[in-house]
């Protein structure tokens, strides 16, 4: 009796330890997609360290959300270029890093600093989980030099230069699928209205805004992207 009671406590334990290494190795996976901002036609790829030495070639779209790419968690997210040094020996050139986070999906903001990518990334990381940045929600980020703010439905909101929120909306109107936007920027500490229209909200759906100040005239604009969110 003790014996067999024994047999199978050992076979219990045998089973555990076979599993827990998968799951281990499960928890180490992060689903990645990618945005760069400001908008450029057709964004150069670039490279994402993913252990020493090595690396994989990701695309940053600027006009929607790149495709999914599995990777094991590494301590920061760092993307550059590979080269060689003068000696003919293999490096990496890091174009800008952020601290990777414990969530299972992830999406990496690539805010340019020039126009090529060798000028080098402010880089944001966000928890993508649907829970944390799912539909019906907005993401706004203000690149711009001036403070922003909004109400969005019955949702109100500010956000300094180089920062960004996330926000909600409730609709105005009960089933609502659209919601009043009004935006406004600060000047000389008042508010000076620049934006007003309806907007759709869905639970299928997400929004990405960035504010920003047009290079050549010098006004402000903003740049919206619409993401469609996958089923699983």
């Amino acid at each position: 009796m003790i014996l067999t009671l024994l047999k199978r406590l050992f076979l219990f334990a045998s089973l555990a330890l076979t599993v827990l290494p998968c799951s281990a190795q499960d928890s180490d996976k992060v689903a990645l997609q990618f945005i760069s901002f400001p908008r450029i036609v057709s964004p150069e790829p670039i490279e994402l360290s993913i252990g020493k030495g090595k690396t994989i070639e990701v695309e940053i779209p600027s006009n929607a959300l790149s495709k999914v790419y599995n990777v094991k968690r590494p301590e920061n997210w760092i993307f550059g270029e590979s080269t060689t040094n003068e000696k003919d020996e293999p490096i990496f050139n890091a174009f800008g890093q952020v601290k990777a986070l414990s969530s299972p999906e992830q999406l990496i903001l690539l805010i340019r600093e020039g126009k090529k990518n060798s000028d080098g990334f402010e880089v944001i990381a966000l928890d993508n989980q649907v829970s944390k940045f799912g539909g019906g929600k907005f993401l706004f980020m203000n690149m711009a030099k001036v403070d922003i703010a909004g109400i969005i439905g019955k949702q109100k909101f500010a956000i300094k230069p180089n920062k960004f929120t996330i926000v909600k909306p409730e609709p105005e109107k009960a089933n609502a699928r659209v919601c009043h936007v009004r935006l406004f920027y600060t000047k000389k500490n008042k508010a000076k209205p620049f934006f007003s229209s309806k907007w759709p909200i869905s639970i299928g759906s997400r929004g990405f805004i960035f504010f920003y100040h047009d290079p050549k005239t010098k006004q402000l604009r903003y740049h919206s992207i619409r993401d469609f969110l996958r089923k699983k």
